[in-house]
């Protein structure tokens, strides 16, 4: 994630992790022991209501959120091309085709 967040940035990108399982102490001391990952986190502590609000049903998921607010993507179970589809998608949004462009027009 670090990496996304260093690349895309500049673009507005925004990485957001997000915990409902652990106590900001247990959060703090892991970031501590292996560094952050170059995105902010949000604890909810439990708060199913974010888990419903985001459709996650599994851990890990990543969820895409365009700059309108629409869910535009989402990833669960931490599968080894899930970095990769991220990471078109990021550049989908980021950086439209013409196509894109025009349909949008």
């Amino acid at each position: 994630m670090r990496r996304l967040t260093d690349k895309y940035k500049p673009q507005g990108v925004i990485v957001l992790d997000i915990d409902v399982l652990d106590e900001q102490e247990i959060v703090q001391k892991f970031l501590a022991e292996h560094g952050h990952f170059g995105s902010d986190v949000l604890l909810t502590l439990t708060d199913e209501s974010t888990m419903s609000a985001f459709g996650v049903e599994q851990f890990p998921s990543t969820i895409v959120v365009d700059k309108r607010g629409r869910i535009v993507a989402s990833y669960s179970g931490g599968a080894p091309d899930d970095f990769a589809k991220l990471e078109a998608t990021i550049r989908r949004l980021t950086f439209p085709s013409p196509a894109q462009r025009t349909a949008k027009n």
